[in-house]
């Protein structure tokens, strides 16, 4: 989990509290491991996750911009200690969606593999490829979040069935696509507007949008790839899933910093108007 700064303020974000958040407001028995800093001032805003976390150094620090035109800037300052399957709490090893969304690839994937027995596993790509330049940022902003080359080994990614990622998560990336595609039987590949691209055993499919009034983009990703998780748990096709997921993104980007959670129920109708 991070600290996240919105106009001067610091609020909650990470794949992990967007991800279980969403998960949670969806109907699911969610439960997060993380790591946080001793600074870490979020805890009102996960009241209604089971969560545990270690607490050690400094909490990771994001600052997202989203200018009128061209794509995001992002800056980091400070990173938290690293997330290991020692925090799992006793009970929690055998779930039936293990997700993997580290922010700053702080999380050993075969530890975690090792350390659960999940009837579904999946990773959330865009922690991996982040890398920071040298450069200093805005004031206070920290450096500049550049692509950092990922080449996951087959060894690493075997036992991964759902891969999550955005075509932001391919830059610099060369053949990290091919590599996810031959390792991974479900790949979602989300293109903002244009939908989501579903790669299933060879075959690829396209999954639409539903409109929605954007207040705040930040973590539509990581509650589309839960909507998606909840439904292929459920027993849902990838489609069915991915409309699920596309839906709940929709409603949680028209508020600011997770603040429509509580509204994601309404994602299984806004799932029937998916195209």
């Amino acid at each position: 989990m991070t600290h996240d700064r919105v106009d001067g303020r610091i609020v909650p974000g990470g794949c992990a509290y967007y991800a279980a958040s969403a998960f949670g407001a969806l109907g699911a028995a969610s439960r997060l491991v993380t790591t946080v800093g001793e600074d870490f001032c979020c805890d009102p805003d996960l009241e209604r996750l089971e969560w545990v976390a270690r607490r050690a150094g400094r909490t990771t620090v994001f600052t997202n911009l989203y200018p009128d035109s061209g794509p995001r800037l992002q800056y980091i300052d400070r990173v938290a200690a690293d997330v290991g399957p020692a925090s799992l709490p006793a009970g929690w090893e055998r779930p039936d969606v293990a997700f993997f969304g580290p922010v700053f690839d702080e999380l050993d994937v075969r530890a975690w593999k090792r350390a659960l027995s999940a009837r579904i596993t999946a990773i959330g790509v865009q922690g991996f490829v982040r890398g920071a330049d040298s450069a200093s940022g805005p004031e206070g902003a920290g450096r500049r979040v550049v692509p950092r080359r990922w080449r996951p080994s087959p060894e690493l990614l075997e036992g991964i069935e759902v891969a999550c990622l955005s075509e932001e998560d391919l830059q610099g990336q060369a053949d990290l696509l091919d590599r996810l595609v031959a390792a991974i039987p479900l790949v979602a590949l989300t293109r903002e507007r244009k939908g989501c691209e579903l790669i299933e055993g060879g075959r690829r499919v396209w999954v639409g949008i539903h409109a929605a009034e954007v207040v705040d983009p930040t973590g539509a990703g990581d509650t589309f790839a839960a909507g998606l998780l909840y439904g292929l748990a459920a027993g849902l096709c990838g489609v069915e899933a991915a409309r699920i997921g596309a839906a709940a993104a929709s409603i949680v980007i028209e508020g600011e910093a997770g603040a429509n959670f509580a509204r994601l129920p309404a994602a299984f109708e806004r799932a029937r108007r998916v195209p």
